[in-house]
């Protein structure tokens, strides 16, 4: 399972590096298809669980505010259509699926489309390409480093309800791996150290609660992973779930911190 992990990680950072550089309409395409993956993978979960979804609507919804954003139109016209469009679609459905699919279709659209139309969105950004790739450093560098001290040094259990594997030794060390990160290379980029600890210490622990608000979505619907396209890390929920609660988080603060 390590050695897949691995070899996985080894091929799915080039792609993402390259989908960054490249920009534009390709990065917006790519992130689109990424979204409209998990939401199959979630629409797998809940039906595991009986719970109501309307996949194919999330998927249109998610794909109409990532054009939005490759055509650098507002995200609100589309939020709120598409709200409008869920809330009918519910009403025309039993009164016992309305409300729950409605509820359930409009937290996937938020959780995977709009959170990951900020990916896009901080590429857009001056130095965008620069900021996106230390996003994913910090990221890939915190669940690295959680994973390897956690497994080895981790004897407090951090959530064991939620996610029996997090420790608080893999969270401190995790966190602090990706406050180094951010430091070492926004003082590369000559910034503000203290931009750089904030950066680096929001994204870190943004990206471990969005980690964790994934297992505890697995353990409630009993799935182990949320698919089977990435050996080793399961689906593109598995290997996303730090980044998606992170990158708005990460675009809002570039933008206080006037460092775009």
């Amino acid at each position: 399972m390590l050695g897949l992990r691995i070899l996985t990680a080894t091929f799915g950072i080039p792609v993402v590096v390259l989908l960054i550089y490249l920009g534009g309409w390709v990065l917006t395409g790519g992130v689109a298809i990424l979204a409209a993956i998990g939401v199959v993978e979630i629409a797998r979960m809940f039906r595991s669980r009986g719970i109501v979804f309307y996949p194919w609507l999330t998927v249109v919804w998610v794909w109409s505010i990532m054009a939005a954003v490759g055509l650098g139109r507002g995200l609100v016209p589309v939020l709120v259509l598409g709200a409008a469009v869920v809330a009918i679609v519910s009403l025309l459905s039993s009164p016992q699926e309305s409300f729950q699919g409605a509820v359930t279709t409009t937290w996937v659209a938020v959780y995977l489309g709009l959170f990951f139309s900020y990916l896009p969105m901080i590429r857009h950004l001056v130095h965008g390409q620069v900021f996106a790739y230390v996003f994913f450093a910090v990221i890939w560098a915190t669940d690295t480093t959680a994973f390897f001290v956690g497994r080895q040094w981790g004897r407090h259990k951090l959530m064991p309800r939620v996610s029996p594997g997090k420790t608080w030794e893999g969270t401190v060390a995790g966190t602090v791996s990706g406050v180094v990160v951010a430091g070492g290379a926004f003082w590369f980029l000559h910034l503000v150290v203290w931009h750089a600890l904030l950066f680096g210490f929001t994204v870190s622990i943004v990206g471990q609660i969005g980690d964790l608000l994934e297992s505890a979505i697995k353990r409630y619907t009993g799935v182990k992973d949320s698919g089977s396209l990435l050996p080793g890390h399961g689906g593109v929920l598995d290997r996303f779930d730090s980044s998606l609660l992170a990158l708005p988080i990460a675009y809002y603060l570039l933008i206080g911190l006037g460092i775009h």
